[in-house]
């Protein structure tokens, strides 16, 4: 089950341990992926939704400066360009608690091709491998190797 506390650790490096531990601050993201059901909505439109409730939980609580703590005591703002790739971090709450289906596979895969999801791909290739082609798996490998910091994947990205 996804609690708030996913959702914490998932923004804590992107937007500072002050402002994410605030008390209920996750509560109502956690509550939009606890209420996802794939018949009702798709990921695509849920994500929208996520980031959404994300912009508007930030502007309430920051205001139009959008500056947050970050954890080495320095401030920042928040661009609105960040949010995708943070709604995409909570996104990966979601995925992580999927179950190992096709149909799950299905859907994950179809939102990773249409958004370039980061948090999707590495779902994919961590959790739903057994779906993947080995040649799409080594794609999306290369991918996320060529595209993101060598922190983003080293501990969990298997040698291809």
């Amino acid at each position: 089950m996804i609690e708030s506390w996913h959702v914490r650790e998932a923004l804590r490096s992107r937007l500072g341990s002050a402002l994410v531990d605030e008390p209920g601050f996750t509560d109502p993201l956690a509550e939009l992926l606890r209420s996802w059901a794939p018949y009702r909505e798709s990921i695509s439109r849920l994500s929208a939704r996520v980031e959404d409730t994300l912009f508007n939980m930030l502007y309430n609580r920051l205001g139009a400066g959008m500056s947050v703590r970050m954890n080495d005591g320095t401030f920042r703002r928040v661009r609105t360009s960040e949010l995708k790739d943070a709604a995409d971090d909570v996104m990966g709450v979601l995925f992580d608690q999927m179950k190992v289906y096709s149909v799950q596979y299905d859907a994950l895969h179809a939102y990773c091709m249409e958004s370039g999801s980061f948090s999707a791909m590495r779902t994919l290739v961590t959790r739903f491998q057994e779906f993947m082609p080995e040649q799409e798996r080594q794609m999306f490998s290369r991918i996320i190797r060529d595209t993101r910091p060598r922190s983003d994947w080293e501990t969990w990205l298997p040698d291809v």
